[in-house]
């Protein structure tokens, strides 16, 4: 199960509420608007049934619980009434565990970032961005805020008007290429993986994973593509032995990727990992490799007896879909 904090307006909370759904932008008539669309459905292709939903209105504060009911998909049916914008990805959800009629505050959730318990996304970038996946550990903190704000147990009220998609279609993956192969949309390369790992997949060549988080912000205003942490349960008991950090390029990895994968693998160490280099798992995704960064992996194998793997993807346009190939 993972946790996803869903940006929206007050006027829009009663619909989201009383309906069971949420809308993410789409954007049109920029030249940019593929790129952003590419992004926002990465974001939604990693939401799966059965993961948490919070609410976060922009001034007011935090609401829960609900828990995802669908895939999400693509349905452009007035809903909002928005003239602007009609909010076309979609995922709809169900009130669980209790009512919580009182949110939490922006302020309590600013103090979980300053002790280091909430960090995956940026509360700045809040109307930048409306979906922000978050860590199992940060779901909990905010469940806990929630008890704690809402000790009075009141059990949940089943959706009033549940939202039913008449042709409800499946998030638009635009796998599309150049004449090399080479993908066009980066956002569209970060889609599949994270519908990959939504599915369950790749844990063959990443290892078992628990949380699969994208375009999570850092210290020093880069964008880490895509963080993973990997647990295992002994015994009844889940240990978090290893986290993963994916760096993705359409075209070729130059020596300017590796050096800022290199740097997340540092920033992860220090914040993370309490100085356990061998925690950090650092993957490098790309359509062909510079003999720079070849050269770079094989001398750190001998130095240091670690390394940054190298993943080259191919297109496969007639299944729409996605090869990895170890280099």
């Amino acid at each position: 199960m993972s946790y996803h904090i869903l940006l929206t307006k007050l006027d829009h909370l009663k619909l989201c509420v009383e309906r069971g759904v949420y809308g993410g932008t789409y954007s049109t008539g920029s030249p940019k608007s593929k790129q952003m669309n590419s992004e926002v459905i990465a974001g939604f292709a990693g939401i799966k049934i059965g993961d948490s939903v919070f609410l976060y209105v922009k001034n007011v504060g935090l609401y829960g619980l609900w828990k995802v009911a669908c895939e999400p998909f693509y349905d452009d049916k007035p809903l909002w009434n928005d003239p602007e914008q009609v909010f076309p990805y979609r995922v709809c959800f169900e009130p669980v565990v209790r009512e919580f009629s009182h949110p939490v505050a922006l302020s309590d959730i600013l103090d979980l970032r300053d002790k280091g318990k909430i960090w995956t996304f940026d509360l700045a970038a809040f109307t930048k961005k409306n979906h922000h996946p978050i860590t199992t550990e940060e779901g909990k903190e905010l469940i806990r805020l929630l008890l704690r704000n809402n000790p009075i147990y009141v059990p949940t009220k089943p959706l009033s008007d549940p939202y039913l998609s008449k042709a409800p279609r499946p998030l638009s993956m635009q796998l599309d290429c150049d004449q090399k192969g080479r993908l066009i949309y980066e956002g569209y390369l970060n889609a599949w993986f994270m519908q990959a790992f939504a599915h369950g997949g790749l844990g063959g060549l990443i290892g078992d994973y628990s949380d699969f988080i994208n375009y999570v912000p850092t210290s020093f205003n880069k964008i880490m593509d895509i963080f993973l942490t990997h647990v295992t349960n002994i015994d009844g008991v889940d240990i978090l032995h290893k986290f993963t950090c994916i760096e993705l390029k359409t075209g070729t990895v130059r020596e300017e990727d590796l050096n800022q994968i290199i740097m997340y693998e540092n920033w992860l160490i220090r914040k993370l990992a309490q100085g356990d280099s061998q925690m950090i798992q650092s993957i490098l995704v790309g359509f062909e490799f510079d003999e720079k960064v070849l050269s770079y992996r094989d001398k750190r194998k001998v130095i240091e007896e670690k390394t940054v793997r190298l993943l080259k993807y191919r297109v496969d346009e007639e299944k729409r879909d996605i090869t990895l190939v170890e280099e």
